[in-house]
């Protein structure tokens, strides 16, 4: 993601413009010279900061700052691993200073003696003099890989980051897409429970969603994680054939009301995420993965009917899943954490009225205290045998029983 003074943009007004780089472009030439820099570090495992050494004459022919900009986006996305060998390093540094202002006290000659002496001094206490004592230091660590980018998605990156940098600084974002298959608009509205983002969400037709997003300049506490997961969820956006994004941005103290407004039909961007797989967060990805390989007699059904509730509408669950020995059984799953949270006690209220609807409720303990889910608990009874707690997001073996004791209220007893 991009610091705030790496964002290129353009005021018209109130209206905020980024300003795009264009394919085929002497940008795109700057971004082929760097990539080439990146691969030639990579081939000689250079060390940081011998990178850093080898970019210089870029950054000095030119002094864009939008070299740095497309640089801390090829750094973020490298994997550099430590040049030292050492369990302890900065222990061990620590013992070799100590014995050298002793050696120091009363110097030797020759330097060679003076590394041989603190050589012997280390040695009585069973730890090796390294070649390099610094070895253990950031700097030194070594380039092991690169993106595999181009330098054309390389400007279509920069561009996508010129637009994620500036949603760090929204008060709210409306969104509109939509897509000639009903499919991508389930996987987008369970990428937007994934990604743990508030959001008010209408749907205009079978075909189009509208839905405003509470932004991190409008989210206390923890705003700046908040306001990744936003940035970070414009890929999913982008994922549609068709989208139009509003937002509101603080773009400081004295600076409210910036409106930045796009549009598919006349943006450039495209993302450079081809597959809704590739959208999952680290951690839905890793319970996707759990849950398959631990789950039993559950599998995922994605392309259930989505269910619907009386005077409320269809609503999207975070999950659906069914038995692989009773097709057509779905027991839906929704999560509630701590951006999402107002409509829990309405969702409870619900299955205190439907004890039989196929709904299993996640809720994040962060939410309620020990004392606060017994009274939650205490005044929905019903709704609570839906109920479960988790801390972060849930665990499979938890999820499972749930699965099965929701099952068996609203069906019986599968095995027997």
């Amino acid at each position: 993601m991009l610091n705030r003074d790496l964002l290129m943009f353009r005021r018209r007004g109130k209206k905020i413009v980024p300003l795009f780089e264009e394919a085929a472009s002497a940008f795109q030439a700057a971004c082929s010279t760097m990539l080439a820099i990146y691969q030639q570090a990579l081939q000689k495992n250079a060390s940081r900061a011998q990178l850093q050494d080898n970019l210089e004459p870029l950054f000095n022919s030119s002094g864009d700052k939008k070299l740095a900009a497309l640089n801390k986006l090829l750094m973020d996305h490298c994997i550099f691993t430590s040049a030292s060998e050492l369990e302890n390093a900065p222990l061990q540094r620590e013992m070799i200073f100590k014995y050298a202002a002793k050696i120091l006290q009363q110097p030797p000659d020759a330097p060679e003696l003076f590394r041989q002496q603190v050589a012997r001094m280390l040695a009585a206490d069973s730890v090796t003099l390294p070649e390099d004592i610094y070895c253990d230091l950031p700097e030194f660590d070594r380039l092991t890989s690169i993106p595999p980018w181009t330098a054309e998605e390389l400007v279509n990156i920069y561009n996508i980051a010129q637009v994620q940098g500036l949603l760090l600084y929204a008060d709210n974002l409306e969104v509109t897409v939509s897509d000639t298959e009903p499919m991508a608009l389930r996987k987008f509205m369970r990428r937007l429970k994934f990604y743990r983002l508030l959001a008010e969400v209408k749907r205009a037709s079978a075909n189009e969603i509208k839905l405003t997003l509470s932004g991190p300049a409008s989210v206390f506490g923890e705003n700046r994680k908040y306001g990744l997961q936003l940035a970070a969820f414009f890929q999913v956006i982008l994922l549609m054939k068709n989208w139009k994004i509003r937002a509101e941005l603080q773009l400081g103290k004295t600076t409210k009301g910036n409106v930045l407004a796009l549009d598919s039909a006349d943006c450039p961007l495209r993302g450079n995420i081809r597959r809704w797989a590739a959208c999952l967060p680290d951690e839905v990805a890793l319970f996707i993965k759990t849950f398959r390989k631990e789950a039993g007699e559950w599998r995922e059904a994605p392309e259930a009917e989505l269910p619907r509730i009386a005077n409320c509408g269809t609503f999207f669950p975070d999950f659906s899943f069914e038995r692989s020995d009773a097709v057509g059984k779905v027991i839906h799953v929704e999560l509630f954490h701590r951006y999402y949270f107002k409509e829990l006690e309405g969702r409870l209220a619900f299955l205190e009225r439907e004890p039989n609807f196929p709904l299993v409720i996640g809720a994040d303990r962060v939410l309620l205290d020990s004392e606060q889910q017994k009274l939650l608990t205490g005044k929905y009874p019903s709704g609570a045998a839906h109920l479960f707690f988790y801390s972060n997001y849930p665990g499979v073996e938890k999820l499972r029983r749930m699965l099965n004791k929701v099952c068996t209220a609203v069906w019986g007893d599968p095995d027997k």
